[in-house]
C-alpha cells in the first residue's frame, strides 16, 4: 500500500533558498521566499514546492494528509558543517578568559585547552558521551539543524577515538539528525609523542586508522 502524500500549506512563508548556482554578495538577501507557501511531500522525499493554490491543484482529487502552518515560516533544515558535539568536560569558563586577552597557549599551560577536554573525554564512558551527545543534538535541532559533521580529536589514543566515534555512530542511528563522523586522530600531539611527531603520525596510520576503517 503506497504511502499517503502529505501537503504542508498555507505557510506565511516558505524559504527555499533557489537558485542556478551559489549566491554571493548582494544576491544572498534573496532566499527565494513564497508567500502562503506549501510543501508536497512524498514518501520521504520532498515531491513540489510552491504556493499553496498551485500544489493543491498538483495534488487534484489525490487524498493528502493536510498539515496546516498557517503563521509560520517553513524553511530547509540547516547543516552544521563543523562540530566537536561528542566530548567530557565543561570549558566554558574560558571563554572569560579569552574575552580578556589570554592566549590559549597560556590557558594550555595552566591546564586549560584541548588538553583538559582529552583528559575529560578519556574518563567518560560511552554511554555518557552518548547521553550528553544526545543532548547537544537535541538543542541543535530546537534551532533547526538537520545535520551534522562531527569530529573525533579528543582522544588522541585509540581507545577513546574510537568511544567518539562509535557514539556518533549510535547518534546517527538513534536520533533524528543525521550526524556524519570525522576521525580527527591528529587533533593534536599525544603527550606521550612529545617532540615524536612522525611516531604519532605512524600509530595513527597503521595502529587506529584501520580499525576506523573498519568499523
Amino acid at each position: 500500500m503506497s504511502q499517503k502524500k502529505k501537503l504542508i500549506c498555507h505557510a506565511a512563508e516558505l524559504v527555499t533558498c533557489a537558485g542556478k548556482a551559489p549566491k554571493r554578495g548582494k544576491d544572498m538577501s534573496d532566499i527565494g521566499r513564497i508567500k502562503d507557501g506549501a510543501v508536497l511531500i512524498d514518501g520521504d522525499k520532498i515531491a513540489a514546492v510552491g504556493t499553496t493554490g498551485q500544489l493543491k491543484q498538483q495534488c487534484g482529487s489525490t487524498a493528502c494528509e493536510i498539515i496546516d502552518a498557517a503563521g509560520k515560516t517553513v524553511l530547509p533544515g540547516f547543516v552544521d558543517s563543523h562540530t566537536h558535539f561528542v566530548f567530557g568536560g565543561y570549558r566554558a569558563e574560558e571563554f572569560s578568559w579569552r574575552l580578556r586577552g589570554d592566549s590559549y597557549m597560556s590557558i594550555m599551560e595552566r591546564g586549560g585547552g584541548i588538553n583538559a577536554t582529552v583528559s575529560k573525554t578519556r574518563e567518560a564512558t560511552l554511554e555518557e558521551l552518548v547521553k550528553s551527545g544526545r543532548n547537544r543534538l537535541d538543542r541543535m535541532l530546537e534551532f533547526g539543524v538537520t545535520t551534522v559533521e562531527g569530529k573525533s580529536g579528543y582522544g588522541l589514543d585509540k581507545e577513546t577515538e574510537l568511544k567518539q566515534l562509535r557514539a556518533m555512530k549510535e547518534l546517527n542511528r538513534t536520533h533524528a539528525v543525521d550526524v556524519v563522523s570525522t576521525f580527527l586522530g591528529p587533533h593534536s600531539v599525544l603527550p606521550e609523542y612529545k617532540d615524536r611527531e612522525r611516531d604519532f603520525i605512524d600509530f595513527l596510520l597503521h595502529e587506529v586508522m584501520p580499525v576506523v576503517k573498519e568499523e
